[in-house]
């Protein structure tokens, strides 16, 4: 978490109602927050087991964040989600049943109960099976459950990655032979980004990062976009422009060229060329 105090509390009570009957713990991994979350967190003391808030503020970033959790963690098997996000109450259960038979996994992520259906529509719709990229499935770090010897032994998230650090971890774990599945009864609420700068903000690093993973999976296989379609993409951010002054559709026009932008950013930073 960074500054979550606004959405944390949601989060928390939806941990508090966990129906996994195993022994587990709750570590908050603290981004620097300076809104009062720590505080607020601690409160959910008597309710969550073994609560402890980690710091993790010395260097920004959610790769780091998560990695600093991980590293404090007691158990053998490591649940992620995110503070502003509302896990179902199965959700830990499902995620462990599951990885009896994987060595890491993922569930569903829901975007129709805590947005809405404007914002709904400034995104694809969420997938009901396990998301997959033009390379590899790969598991968003918002709901993603790994035994913890996996993730140590594979180095946990590369923190070169502000954004797309699940992806390029999930690509690492395939191709090093490990196990990735899906359980269904895994359920995360997923909550968009609302604010231009934060629409903006986020599909921006997910541009960056996408010429990052190009840069570092193609010898793997994994091909670049046809310039064609990202030459339609800039027309449309032209064309479309006129979105920018219509509340309702800011939110599409605002990360469709934020990405588009981070990939011409990404392109000039790793020099390859994949706008």
């Amino acid at each position: 978490m960074r500054n979550g105090a606004e959405t944390i509390g949601e989060q928390l009570d939806a941990l508090a109602v966990q129906r996994y009957a195993g022994e587990w713990e709750v570590l908050i991994s603290d981004n620097g927050s300076t809104d009062g979350t720590r505080e607020l967190a601690a409160r959910w003391s008597g309710r969550l087991p073994n609560l402890t808030v980690v710091d993790a503020s010395a260097r920004a970033g959610s790769s780091f964040a998560r990695n600093c959790g991980a590293a404090k963690a007691t158990g053998d098997f490591l649940a992620f989600c995110d503070s502003d996000d509302v896990v179902d109450p199965d959700w830990l259960a499902a995620l462990a049943a599951g990885a009896c038979d994987y060595d890491a996994v993922t569930g569903k992520q829901d975007a129709s109960v805590i947005n809405s259906e404007i914002v709904q529509t400034w995104r694809p719709p969420r997938t009901n099976g396990m998301p997959r990229s033009t390379f590899l499935p790969f598991a968003p770090s918002c709901n993603l459950g790994v035994w913890a010897d996996v993730f140590a032994t594979t180095g946990g998230f590369d923190e070169s990655y502000p954004q797309s650090h699940d992806v390029e971890w999930s690509w690492r774990v395939q191709l090093s032979s490990h196990t990735l599945g899906f359980a269904p009864g895994a359920v995360v609420h997923y909550r968009y980004r609302t604010s231009p700068r934060g629409i903006w903000k986020q599909a921006y690093l997910t541009g960056i990062d996408s010429v990052r993973l190009y840069r570092d999976y193609r010898a793997q296989g994994l091909t670049r976009v046809p310039v064609k379609k990202r030459l339609r993409t800039w027309a449309w951010l032209v064309y479309r422009l006129p979105y920018v002054a219509q509340p309702a559709k800011r939110g599409l026009w605002m990360r469709r060229a934020g990405e588009a932008g981070g990939r011409l950013a990404g392109s000039a930073q790793f020099r390859v060329w994949c706008i």
